[in-house]
């Protein structure tokens, strides 16, 4: 008889406590650092940030553009080896989209003298020393961006995935491709 009194029970508890649940987790406090987060390092960039007139722009007489998503190193100092080894790293995803590649730029936004790398043709170098994207600094973080970040700007402009510079190459790589096949074949 105990087990019959059960039942209605366990079905109210099957079909409201979804509901509960989920009404507790909406109007309780915003403090959820308990619940998992996605795996990586990457950082949504919410709302997507625009890019500054002339950092994503191409140099004269380079013809249309080809490269609708950008991928993005931006250091605001010096190009040491950690530097350069990012670049490699990024060359080599680059490489790894096999099909896709012509779909994505690869940019270097650096400060001060420009660094060598003439063997990289494919890698667009640009200065952005000015106060062109002051406000571009400050939001993205100046200290940050000294230690180099690596960006993914969408095909308007905006940066819209932040990564750390030592970033797993899978995981960008995996993103990239996620992103490219979500945007369709522009």
């Amino acid at each position: 008889m105990k087990r019959a009194a059960l039942v209605p029970w366990l079905v109210a508890l099957a079909v409201f406590g979804p509901f509960v649940a989920a009404l507790l987790l909406y109007y309780l406090p915003a403090d959820l650092d308990w619940l998992p987060q996605l795996p990586g390092s990457r950082e949504l960039l919410e709302p997507p940030l625009a890019a500054p007139r002339g950092w994503l722009e191409l140099a004269p007489g380079a013809g249309p553009r080809r490269y609708p998503w950008f991928l993005i190193y931006a250091k605001m100092s010096r190009c040491d080896r950690p530097c350069a080894a990012t670049l490699e790293r990024l060359r080599q995803v680059h490489a790894a989209l096999a099909g896709d590649a012509d779909r994505v730029q690869r940019v270097f936004w650096y400060t001060g003298a420009a660094p060598d790398m003439a063997a990289d043709r494919d890698l667009e170098l640009r200065n952005v020393d000015g106060a062109s994207g002051e406000s571009t600094v400050r939001a993205l973080g100046l200290d940050r961006l000294e230690g180099g970040c690596l960006y993914v700007a969408d095909p308007r402009g905006n940066l819209v995935v932040s990564y750390p510079a030592d970033v797993d190459q899978k995981e960008l790589l995996r993103d990239l491709k996620r992103l490219l096949s979500a945007s369709g074949s522009n």
